[in-house]
């Protein structure tokens, strides 16, 4: 009985033990690394002497640690716990990781040495940026800055209000008779919105007037200058072919083989390894597909920051007098289009007459893309959950489905 009597009683010890601890661990604060809270030092100095009454081992702190922490603290410690072998390395992390900063030198310090670690993950790293806050002179320059770059913005977009998209629900008319198709393309770049008209819908006309011809000029101007600014996924003009296929290769030797953006497939056999432009089954006369010359693939495309012609189409058509050019386009999948000149073109869409500057090309795997130069300064307006295309000029609209083409899969 006396043996039985100890056991009982070394349990209930242990069990008071155990429920002293917890009321003790209670009265320590929780910590959470907000700005304005508790010393990390402070904190840690009453978690030790907690801790050697107690008698506990390194894995024991760990845990008790753990419960002591919420919101941004407790993330990034969870975060690390894999990385803590015994209770010094994870004293040393807190107090690093929520340490108050002595003065704006050594903040600043700090600021420019800070990296993300080979495990670690975004929200840690973001956490570890953003604890580096507390001088708040320089980062309200970095404020001002970027409102004044803000503002700049601004007033350059107001300087061409026309570039906007105005959202407007007048009624839709039912005599619209153009076929738009979404169809799939593996040149210029793979976010573009494309939308294939027929060719009866789509005529390129000559234009007689001075002021249709001299119009499109300002527009195109602006236009490709906005999207070689803002838009890296569209085509790329350039006047050296050697100089953009070295920056490239220097691109690719800075990032991984797993990180390159594979081209889409060919449009003709459906793989990966060339360009449709490059396939040995392209059809030389007709359509690039199927060699048929019944019908055209004219597509307007948000990916193609210019309007494209391909140079045998101008034999079937009225236009004006060819301006010579040697230049070439670069497409995201790095096939070149050789241009040898542009041309001004009258865009016919259902009674709606549109002008552009066109570039002529002999290698484009359909006959016209009507690019964003042509869509923005045309109001034309893409609306993707009706699957429909509108066009809008000085107060006549066109509206038109989308279908899928029949001879494109």
């Amino acid at each position: 009985m006396s043996l039985i009597q100890e056991i009982e009683t070394n349990s209930m010890e242990t069990r008071q033990l155990h429920s002293s601890q917890k009321e003790a661990m209670k009265k320590i604060a929780e910590f959470s690394g907000e700005a304005n809270e508790l010393d990390i030092d402070e904190w840690l100095f009453d978690l030790n002497n907690l801790f050697s009454l107690m008698k506990l081992k390194d894995e024991t702190k760990i845990l008790e640690t753990m419960g002591k922490l919420t919101g941004p603290a407790l993330r990034w410690y969870q975060e690390n716990l894999r990385s803590f072998i015994n209770w010094n390395d994870a004293e040393k992390a807190l107090r690093d990781r929520f340490k108050e900063f002595g003065s704006d030198s050594q903040l600043m310090q700090e600021f420019f040495h800070i990296y993300q670690e080979e495990n670690q993950s975004v929200t840690s790293f973001y956490e570890n940026v953003i604890h580096i806050k507390k001088p708040e002179e320089w980062l309200q320059v970095a404020r001002e800055e970027e409102y004044i770059q803000k503002q700049i913005q601004q007033q350059s977009n107001s300087l061409y209000p026309e570039t906007k998209n105005k959202i407007f629900f007048e009624s839709i008319l039912p005599t619209a008779t153009i076929q738009p198709t979404k169809v799939l393309r593996d040149r210029q770049t793979g976010f573009g919105t494309q939308t294939s008209l027929s060719r009866r819908s789509v005529q390129p006309t000559s234009s007689n007037t001075q002021s249709s011809s001299q119009q499109p000029f300002a527009s195109r101007h602006y236009y490709q200058q906005q999207h070689q600014q803002l838009t890296p996924s569209t085509i790329n003009r350039t006047y050296s072919k050697q100089n953009n296929f070295s920056n490239l290769k220097q691109n690719r030797k800075n990032y991984p083989e797993n990180k390159i953006q594979k081209s889409n497939p060919c449009l003709i056999c459906n793989k990966n390894n060339h360009a449709t432009t490059k396939c040995f089954y392209k059809k030389s006369n007709g359509c690039f597909k199927c060699g048929l010359s019944n019908h055209q693939v004219p597509l307007i495309d948000a990916g193609s920051a210019i309007t494209i012609i391909h140079q045998h189409l101008l034999n079937d058509i009225p236009h004006q007098e060819l301006i010579p050019k040697t230049i070439n386009h670069l497409s995201a999948n790095c096939s070149t289009l050789n241009i040898i000149g542009e041309i001004s073109l009258e865009i016919n869409v259902n009674g709606i007459k549109t002008t552009i500057i066109a570039d002529v090309t002999t290698n484009l795997v359909t006959n016209l893309i009507l690019g964003s130069d042509w869509i923005q300064a045309n109001n034309v307006y893409f609306l993707t959950p009706e699957q429909r295309i509108m066009i809008r000029s000085r107060g006549k609209e066109v509206s038109t489905p989308s279908v899928k083409p029949y001879f494109l899969n």
